[in-house]
């Protein structure tokens, strides 16, 4: 009711449309955050692609080639975008794809503890691991640690999302940092604008995320 409500701010809508696209036909003024919409509808999200060829490169700069990924929920377009990332990568710089080196995590503790223990039992096993999330790859961790793998001695591990949690982590977790708060607060401006006829539609901006390098990445020996 445009009584009531001025405008939806929809956020993480798993590419479910259907929602927002009722609230639409209805004629309320809708902004989607962190989804990356074909159609012409307004959103705000961040770059998940590049974030994760970026975090590949890196990889690649420090000499590895045996780069392996724990992936997200393939359900939802950041756990999607960040494995094509991660594939584009490696394709770039003439990698070979190893599908023993992509495990699901689905963003998970348990299937993601799998994987790498999978992983780590491989007889040519990775060198290298980007983990779709930080609280995955604090299990990953774990995991080398219980094996006797040392991070980054024998293994270079990166997380994304700059959990906060990664101040428990035993070694410096290099991660990727979301602009969460900045999307927040575009967000909301934009809709307040669209709300009230003075935005030019459809709004479509995608932010960069940043890499953060720490110790758990090294140069392969």
């Amino acid at each position: 009711d445009r009584k009531h409500v001025d405008g939806i701010l929809f956020a993480d809508i798993d590419n479910d449309l259907d929602m927002v696209k009722r609230a639409i036909m209805r004629g309320m003024p809708c902004l989607v955050l962190n989804n990356i919409i074909s159609e012409p509808i307004n959103y705000i999200a961040v770059n998940n692609y590049k974030a994760a060829v970026q975090v590949v490169e890196e990889f690649v700069k420090l000499g590895h080639t045996k780069i392996a990924t724990i992936a997200g929920d393939l359900s939802t377009q950041a756990g999607q975008s960040r494995l094509d990332g991660y594939y584009d990568a490696l394709k770039k710089h003439d990698i070979a794809v190893d599908k023993s080196y992509v495990k699901i995590g689905g963003f998970l503790r348990t299937p993601a503890r799998q994987g790498a223990q999978d992983l780590l039992k491989l007889k040519d096993r990775p060198t290298a691991m980007f983990v779709a999330s930080d609280v995955m790859a604090l299990e990953a961790i774990d995991v080398a640690k219980s094996r006797k793998i040392t991070v980054p001695g024998d293994l270079s591990i990166c997380g994304f999302d700059d959990n906060p949690l990664n101040v428990h982590s035993p070694v410096r977790l290099a991660t990727v940092a979301q602009p969460l708060v900045e999307m927040g607060r575009l967000g909301l401006e934009m809709l307040y604008q669209i709300s009230h006829g003075k935005a030019k539609l459809p709004v479509k901006e995608i932010l960069p995320a940043k890499f953060l390098r720490a110790e758990s990445m090294a140069a392969l020996k």
